[in-house]
C-alpha cells in the first residue's frame, strides 16, 4: 500500500529537461592544394634547409666538383666528398678537445652555481 499524500503539501509537476543542443562539429580545414602540400614550408623549416644547401655546398665546393668538366665521374666526386668530411671530422677530434675542454672549465662551475641558487624555486 503506498502512503496517502499529504494534503499541506502542493503537487510538484516534474518537467523533462531538454536535452542541450550537442555543439556543431568542428569543420575540417579546407584542403591544399598539391603545391602547397608539397612546397608548404614555415620559416624556421626554410631556415633549417638554407643551412642544410650551405653545409652540402661547402662540401661540394671543398671537393673541387665541377658539373661542367667533361670528364665528371660521380662515383670520383661522391668518394672524394666522403674522405673530404672524413678528414674533417678526423682534424675535428684531434682539435676539438682544447677548446671543449676551455669552454667547460668556465661553463660546468657556472651549471653547478646556478642549479643551487635555483634549488629552492624548483618544484
Amino acid at each position: 500500500m503506498s502512503p496517502d499524500p499529504n494534503p499541506e503539501l502542493p503537487e510538484v509537476k516534474v518537467e523533462p529537461v531538454p536535452e542541450p543542443l550537442s555543439p556543431r562539429a568542428p569543420a575540417s580545414p579546407p584542403s591544399r592544394s598539391l603545391l602547397a602540400r608539397l612546397f608548404g614550408i614555415s620559416i624556421w623549416g626554410s631556415l633549417k634547409l638554407l643551412g642544410l644547401c650551405i653545409l652540402v655546398g661547402f662540401f661540394v665546393l671543398a671537393s673541387q666538383f665541377n658539373p661542367s668538366n667533361p670528364d665528371v665521374d660521380m662515383g670520383a666526386a661522391i668518394a672524394n666528398v666522403a674522405s673530404t668530411t672524413l678528414a674533417a671530422l678526423g682534424w675535428g677530434v684531434r682539435n676539438f678537445w682544447k677548446p671543449a675542454l676551455a669552454g667547460a672549465a668556465v661553463v660546468i662551475p657556472v651549471w653547478i652555481l646556478w642549479r643551487l641558487v635555483s634549488l629552492p624555486f624548483r618544484k
